[in-house]
């Protein structure tokens, strides 16, 4: 992981925990997230269950929860999915979808396949609108970054705007519980990066204030619940 990822995606994580638990999850939930990373593990600490994964690495299991090994990028094949993992009652899918080249709504055609029914998919995605994008555009700059020739971390291949996200959403026959748009990160550590962390401890702190006070439409971070029928 980038030197400063975490300090960036602290808020983002502490969100996302408030959300969980206003969604109901407790002790009793069987939660999976979906791309094992430093979150997993905040996860299980905060609920104190066994959280499962699933991405890149060798299945295992311990006391912390299962991990399933699949590539997300292999949906675009039916007949390569994994039908061996249990039914969740919340699957988490944070940052994860603008990482991949596959087509969307086979992604997450098959992460719905391990949602129970009444299930609830929690997915957090960047906003492809969000105003720093639109700024840079009218100044005729690209506001993506190139993609890095690091195939373990490509970075990010397609961003969403929330009326795509509610489109696939519909088209998976979801059920959308909640739509939120926030800032939930720390641009104070947004300056990080392979070669090190460049704190911006002014600008970065007048950017966590102002922020949040941008039209919703405008705002950075996308989190989207939807609910299995």
């Amino acid at each position: 992981m980038d030197p400063g990822y975490d300090d960036y995606h602290a808020p983002r994580y502490a969100f996302l925990i408030r959300l969980l638990r206003e969604l109901g999850a407790t002790t009793n939930a069987t939660l999976l997230d979906v791309g094992r990373s430093t979150l997993t593990a905040r996860l299980r600490e905060e609920f104190h269950i066994p959280v499962d994964s699933i991405g890149f690495g060798p299945d295992e299991t311990n006391t912390g929860g299962r991990h399933f090994e699949f590539d997300l990028n292999l949906a675009q094949s039916h007949q390569r999915w994994r039908t061996d993992l249990p039914a969740y009652r919340f699957v988490v899918m944070a940052e994860v979808l603008e990482h991949l080249h596959t087509a969307p709504q086979l992604v997450l055609a098959f992460v719905v396949t391990v949602l129970a029914k009444d299930g609830l998919l929690i997915v957090q995605t960047p906003n492809a609108a969000a105003v720093t994008k639109r700024v840079k555009l009218l100044l005729g700059r690209n506001p993506y970054e190139m993609l890095r020739p690091d195939l373990s971390d490509p970075g990010h291949y397609r961003e969403y705007t929330v009326a795509e996200l509610r489109q696939i959403g519909k088209g998976l026959g979801l059920r959308e519980e909640r739509c939120l748009t926030g800032f939930y990160f720390d641009a104070r550590f947004a300056r990080h990066g392979p070669n090190g962390v460049y704190p911006q401890p002014v600008i970065g702190a007048i950017k966590n204030a102002l922020y949040p006070l941008l039209p919703k439409s405008f705002r950075e971070g996308i989190t989207m619940v939807w609910r299995k029928n």
